[in-house]
């Protein structure tokens, strides 16, 4: 028997992502933290299953030109970290699955399950549904596995449906949503959400605090979590270099573009790799460092999302650049440097 996960139902929730809360009560929600930040809270892991690029297709978020609804291929990625060591650490005779543990053919089978309410599989047109932004899937699929919401503060399955792990026995979860074609001049785009549970939290009921003459209850299972949106190997010519013969002509820099504490639902990411390549294009620095700089500052201060005026520096977004010089150095592979602000 495997308790520590459950198997979810076929019938999708009535509202998406993730369907009607089970109660009206929310619980403080889990602060939003930096990446390394929750995988720091969560600890140094013990026990660990995962399952890494399952595809499928489906009309999620945007493609590479910006267009929503467009049929795009999908990889999903999971990383599931365990409280407790594996019962059969140290002893070769307990070699079976039991509830310490996830059986991985089962948790790729949910994450793909869940995708199939929006009307695909690994194939499919989108049915009866409009197409959801890439924010919504992983929201859903966050649901799917643990019954609330990303920063734990409501239950958001359904009365009839069971998460399908349990939260008392994980130390950490890692969801990624891959779209490998929704970048012009990337090897691609992805959402990845990381979270850190709680070490007291005991499943059902949670822990308890007074407050003055009060007993307040909080189920929220979740110490922390991240939300970090990346887009890969963007190559773009430019003028880089210190030598008299990278001043002559334009070079390839590969640049990876992390946003980290992502706080936005939009699909933005075209509209981030479109001020990337500008800012790139434009440059002639010498150093890959003051370019790294430059390009991490472009975004905090003049990259907007919609009419919202806001620059990214005020809504907290760490931004991560490594810029590489493939040609730089004839027997390396490339040399790269690497910049983080905000």
């Amino acid at each position: 028997m495997l308790s520590s996960f459950r198997k979810p139902s076929s019938s999708p929730p009535s509202k998406m992502p993730g369907g009607p809360p089970t109660d009206e009560t929310a619980d403080p929600p889990a602060p939003l933290v930096s990446s390394w930040r929750a995988r720091a809270d969560a600890g140094e892991p013990v026990a660990v299953v995962r399952v890494r690029n399952l595809q499928a297709s489906i009309a999620v978020g945007r493609d590479a030109w910006g267009r929503a609804g467009v049929l795009q291929p999908v990889l999903l990625s999971s990383e599931v970290s365990f409280a407790r060591p594996f019962s059969g650490a140290g002893d070769a005779s307990a070699d079976a699955l039991d509830e310490g543990t996830v059986h991985y053919g089962s948790l790729s089978k949910t994450l793909l399950a869940s995708l199939e309410m929006w009307g695909t599989g690994r194939g499919g047109e989108m049915e009866a549904m409009e197409a959801p932004r890439t924010a919504d899937v992983l929201e859903l699929l966050w649901v799917r596995m643990t019954g609330r919401v990303v920063d734990g503060s409501r239950v958001a399955l359904p009365l009839d449906q069971l998460p399908f792990l349990d939260a008392a026995k994980l130390r950490s979860l890692v969801l990624t949503i891959a779209l490998p074609k929704a970048s012009l001049l990337g090897a691609g785009v992805s959402i990845t959400t990381t979270a850190s549970f709680r070490e007291e939290f005991v499943g059902k009921g949670g822990d308890e605090k007074v407050k003055g003459q009060e007993q307040v209850q909080s189920k929220n299972p979740l110490k922390s979590y991240s939300r970090s949106l990346r887009i890969q190997g963007l190559h773009v010519p430019t003028l880089i270099g210190v030598n008299s013969n990278e001043r002559e002509a334009k070079q390839m820099v590969v640049a990876d573009v992390e946003i980290d504490r992502y706080d936005a639902v939009e699909d933005v990411h075209s509209d981030l790799e479109k001020i990337i390549v500008e800012t790139i294009e434009a440059s002639s620095f010498q150093t890959l460092e003051a370019l790294a700089s430059h390009v991490a500052n472009r975004i905090l201060s003049d990259f907007k999302i919609g009419d919202n005026p806001a620059p990214m520096k005020e809504r907290g977004w760490k931004v991560r650049v490594c810029l590489e010089k493939p040609i730089a150095v004839p027997f390396a592979e490339c040399p790269s440097v690497e910049v983080i602000m905000g």
